[in-house]
This record gives C-alpha cells, structure tokens and sequence, in this order.
C-alpha cells in the first residue's frame, strides 16, 4: 500500500475505533465504580454494596447476606464490563467527531443509558435494585462517563497516527559549484611580462 510505513500495514479504521473505544470507556468504567463505592460509603453501607447488588444477576436474592466476597468481585466486573462496552459503543458512533459534537454525543449517550438502566437494568437485577442506584447515586457517575468518553476520538488519532509514515525532510537545493574546484579546472591566465610597455 502506497504511503505506509514499510512492513506495518495500516489497520482496519474500526479496530482503531474499537481500540479507543476500550481505553475511553475502561477510564469511564473505573471512574463510575469508584464513585459508587464512594457514594456507598456516603450513605453509611458498605462500600461493595452496589457492586452485591450488581451481582445478583449471577447469584440471585443470596447477594444480600454474601458480604463482601465474590458476588463482590462479580458485581464490579459485570458493572466494569458494561460501562466498558458502552465506551466501545459510543466510540464507533462518535468517531473522529469536534470536541463539542463529541461532547453533546456523550451527554447524550450516557443520558440515554441513564433512562434504559433505571427503567429496565436496575429492576431487572432485583427488586431492591433501583434503591441502590438511585438518580443521586448514577447521575453523577454518568456525568463524570460521559466527560471521560471524550478521550474517545484523541485516542483514535494517537493511534491512526502510529500508522502513518513520518514526512520525508524536505530535498536540499543543489549545491553551489566549489570555488576552488572551479579554479582548478579553469586555464590559467597568461602573466603579463614586465618587459612590455
């Protein structure tokens, strides 16, 4: 393929995507499971609470008495695997976008999620669910997703630009022929003798 760095061929531009994708949204993912464990904690529960909750769509009603264990564990990886793919997601849809088209998008996006998890995700966990992650518990979460996904498309440009080749230093101008090469191949001048007039 003409224009790219010999022997490393460009990849598909949807595995770039994905790849920021996954960066943007892994960032995203901590930042909402920390502010749960913090907003547990606000609230005077154990800080694994929601990530319990989260599990019980593994292990059912048994996540209220399980403690912190792996339901625990479970939880916050099922919640990290989620906001994950949503920054995957929101990655293919935004693309190569402007920073404030990027940043509608991702408000839109997270809020968009925001209305579907507390209308049909949480109580589908359990019943108990949708006290857990209340509005003041997932907004803020969403919110600080949303800023965190628009890494999304500065990453997609880090990585196309590892694949493109670096710009040839500009041809020097030719140059000038050396004076004493030139003296060199020049005849001699005839000496004037002193006798003449």
């Amino acid at each position: 393929m003409s224009g790219d760095v010999p022997g490393i061929q460009k990849p598909p531009s949807w595995l770039c995507r994905l790849a920021a994708g996954v960066d943007a949204g892994a960032a995203a993912a901590l930042a909402v499971l920390g502010w749960f464990a913090l907003h547990s904690r606000l609230l005077g529960e154990p800080w694994w609470a929601k990530f319990n909750m989260a599990a019980a769509a593994i292990y059912g009603s048994d996540v209220f008495w399980m403690g912190r264990s792996r339901a625990t564990l479970a939880g916050a990886a099922l919640l990290f695997l989620v906001y994950t793919l949503l920054g995957v997601i929101f990655a293919l849809l935004a693309g190569r976008r402007g920073a404030w088209r990027s940043l509608l998008l991702a408000l839109l996006w997270m809020g968009l999620w925001h209305m579907v998890a507390e209308r049909f995700v949480w109580p589908w966990l359990d019943g108990a669910a949708p006290q857990y992650f209340s509005r003041l518990a997932t907004a803020p979460a969403h919110l600080a997703a949303a800023i965190l996904l628009l890494r999304s498309p500065s990453r997609l440009q880090k990585l196309e630009s590892l694949f493109q080749p670096e710009p040839l230093p500009p041809a020097l101008p030719p140059a000038p022929p050396d004076a004493a090469g030139d003296a060199e191949t020049q005849e001699p001048a005839p000496r004037a003798d002193s006798d003449h007039c």
